[in-house]
């Protein structure tokens, strides 16, 4: 009699345990919609790095490749070598860096300045460093070949800004050549800028030979200041008062020209008063009222 009670509740008993284990059908959590359900979670959580840490091993061995290659052109074609090296720069300009500075130094070596000077202005560098290559390239070439270098400044356009610092390093070794070289360019205020640096020097230096070309060039409005400085100084007054005279009467602008023959009778009085009036009588373009009207101004 004791067995069917047990047994009635041990049934009792899995049948309330698989209603809970069921549990109520309200409670049941919302099905995921289809789309939700078929975006795979995964693809959510996946990370790349070891995808680009894969890929960059190859473009840094890549890089390594093309700047031993280009090396190896430098070595036996250097205008082979440009092309890779202006992408090696755009790439990894610390790689080409050194690469630039050895062609640049072979170039300049073989005296193909003007082939350095244009691979440089073409080199896909930073604005300071290319300037710091630029600087002793130019110095090198002004030293080495300062006549090739201003030919090809003035005959390649784009290039007259390279005048400059060519005529500075010219003129610190030779005057004459500065003076020349700046008399070559076209007119304007940089021409008359560096004739007179280059003339003042010159003259300093040797002042016969300075006036002597100054003879021989004519009449020229950039050359007005430095003749004037020149012979209007109390040392050439001294020493050679006609060729003072004849410079003053060169000077193409009137009221510079008159500035001067003003300075020089001024000098020449310093000088002896007594002979001022010869001087003037003497003196070519001077009109004899001008005469008058400068030594009206010494009284």
């Amino acid at each position: 009699m004791t067995a069917r009670p047990l047994a009635w509740l041990m049934a009792t008993a899995a049948a309330g345990l698989g209603a809970l284990a069921l549990g109520p059908a309200a409670e049941s959590p919302p099905a995921e919609p289809a789309a939700a359900a078929a975006l795979p979670a995964p693809a959510r959580l996946h990370v790349f790095r070891p995808a680009a840490a894969a890929t960059a091993a190859p473009a840094i061995e890549r890089d390594v490749d093309l700047q031993a290659r280009v090396r190896e052109l430098l070595a036996r074609d250097p205008q082979a070598a440009l092309l890779p090296l202006e992408a090696l720069a755009r790439r990894r300009p610390d790689l080409a860096l050194p690469l630039y500075e050895q062609l640049l130094a072979r170039w300049a070596g073989q005296r193909l300045h003007a082939q350095a000077v244009l691979a440089l202005a073409g080199a896909p560098l930073d604005a300071d460093t290319r300037e710091r290559l630029l600087q002793p390239l130019l110095a090198q070439w002004a030293e080495t070949a300062p006549d090739q270098a201003a030919r090809w400044a003035l005959a390649t356009p784009g290039q007259t800004v390279l005048l400059a610092p060519l005529h500075d390093r010219w003129l610190q070794q030779d005057a004459r050549s500065a003076t020349v070289f700046a008399s070559m360019l076209p007119p304007g205020e940089s021409r008359r800028a560096l004739l007179d640096e280059s003339l003042s020097r010159w003259t300093a230096q040797d002042g016969a030979a300075a006036r002597d070309w100054l003879r021989s060039q004519g009449p020229q409005p950039e050359l007005d200041e430095a003749i004037a400085r020149h012979a209007s100084a109390d040392e050439l007054a001294r020493q050679a008062p006609f060729e003072a005279m004849d410079l003053v009467a060169r000077i193409t602008s009137p009221e510079r020209r008159w500035q001067a023959w003003q300075a020089l009778a001024q000098s020449l009085h310093d000088i002896d008063p007594a002979q001022v009036g010869p001087l003037l009588a003497r003196a070519p373009g001077l009109w004899p009222a001008e005469r008058e009207r400068l030594l009206g101004e010494l009284r």
